[in-house]
């Protein structure tokens, strides 16, 4: 079956659209919209809410329909999205798009919350999400798709990153993983690792009997490898280190060798620092580090004039 994620989000259609469409996650011909243009899907979504006069609260629900390894394809998971939305959204407009960037391969459903049918908004709960998922497992069953016990992705993102990156904010475990990454190409084993990533990043590593856990430069926890997903396991990077660097996404069982599918590859630090210069992911932490502390000093200064304002109006009204 596949695992079944839905977001509902106050933010900008246009974010979520530009993010889904990234090149780099996906293939022209694994994106198709229902009742919109895929070319036009953010503009289409936003012409049917000034219509209804529904431009406030929700402005869509993002819906993650994962797939386990190994076990479908780039077209017949889209056949799969596609029908999902027919079956759950008929009177909404769609944006499906397939990512094909990660181990494993996932759609990712944009759903106007206003019916281009009768302008009604689409209501997320608990009922909702049990709904899709209860579609979702039927069109799976039929397709013959094993049940998913446990995530398969090689990275696990929350909702709350999902959001982050929606937003174009920075996402510090996506920081780690990009530098971890890195750390695995540049070193033979886990204390060389370990050596690199304190190094290059300031990032501290913890080796334990069963866990491998990062310290992010600024953060005050350490978070586990588990946390970040399947490939930050202790298990899997020592497996990683035992194969060698001849790394495929290929080798990870996906069946594209009767295709004419190629999976994007992920760019590398290397390639981000040359964008980037010298200094590296460690000085894009430390300016988003500074830009997040001055939106904090921002908020408490306007808090704080707006608590002078208020006490100000009570002693006039004392008066």
């Amino acid at each position: 079956m596949a695992v079944i994620k839905i977001i509902p989000s106050k933010g900008r259609i246009k974010n979520i659209i530009n993010y889904v469409l990234n090149k780099e996650k996906t293939d022209s011909r694994i994106i198709s919209g229902k009742n919109c243009s895929r070319q036009n899907a953010a503009s289409e979504m936003n012409a049917t809410k000034k219509l209804y006069k529904k431009t406030d609260g929700i402005s869509y629900h993002h819906i993650i329909q994962s797939f386990k390894p190994g076990e479908t394809d780039p077209q017949k998971a889209h056949r799969i999205g596609k029908e999902l939305a027919e079956k759950d959204f008929s009177g909404h407009e769609v944006l499906i798009v397939t990512h094909i960037d990660k181990g494993h391969i996932h759609n990712h459903l944009v759903v106007n919350s206003v019916s281009l049918k009768d302008g009604r908004k689409l209501v997320s709960n608990k009922e909702t999400l049990r709904e899709i998922k209860r579609e979702s497992n039927r069109i799976c069953r039929r397709e013959n798709l094993s049940i998913i016990k446990e995530p398969y992705s090689r990275s696990s993102y929350s909702m709350a990153e999902y959001k982050l990156a929606e937003k174009g904010k920075p996402i510090w475990k996506e920081q780690l993983r990009m530098a971890i990454d890195e750390a695995k190409e540049h070193s033979r084993n886990l204390v060389g690792m370990k050596e690199y990533l304190k190094k290059n990043f300031n990032i501290d590593m913890k080796i334990q009997n069963k866990n491998l856990s990062f310290l992010h430069p600024e953060k005050k926890k350490y978070c586990r490898g588990k946390k970040l997903g399947h490939a930050y396991k202790k298990e899997e990077v020592i497996r990683f280190f035992e194969k060698g660097r001849e790394r495929d996404m290929v080798n990870l069982g996906l069946p594209y060798e009767n295709t004419d599918f190629k999976i994007p590859k992920v760019k590398s630090i290397g390639l981000v620092r040359i964008g980037m210069g010298m200094e590296g992911i460690t000085s894009k932490i430390s300016r988003d580090i500074v830009k997040e502390k001055i939106k904090v000093e921002r908020k408490k200064a306007i808090l704080s004039r707006s608590r002078e304002k208020k006490a100000a109006g009570s002693r006039e009204r004392e008066r």
